[in-house]
């Protein structure tokens, strides 16, 4: 199976855009309580977001190797 350039950019770009939200989050759950030592990601406004876009990045950067182990299919 081959995938055009295209689609590949797609879903590389849906792939770090959501990393990059989660990273954000993440980052605002840790920075948000500075100076202290309070740590907001067991609030319900970062913890059900961090939830989310952690499953579905988990999602898309497992799904990224059907397309690696498709294509040493068709090498072979």
């Amino acid at each position: 199976m081959r995938l055009s350039d295209k689609k590949v950019t797609k879903f590389l770009f849906i792939t770090q855009g959501v990393g990059a939200v989660f990273v954000g989050i993440f980052l605002a759950a840790y920075l948000g309580g500075l100076p202290t030592t309070a740590v907001l990601h067991s609030e319900a406004a970062f913890r059900i977001p961090l939830f989310i876009f952690g499953a579905v990045l988990l999602f898309l950067v497992l799904s990224a190797f059907v397309p690696v182990v498709l294509s040493e299919e068709d090498a072979s």
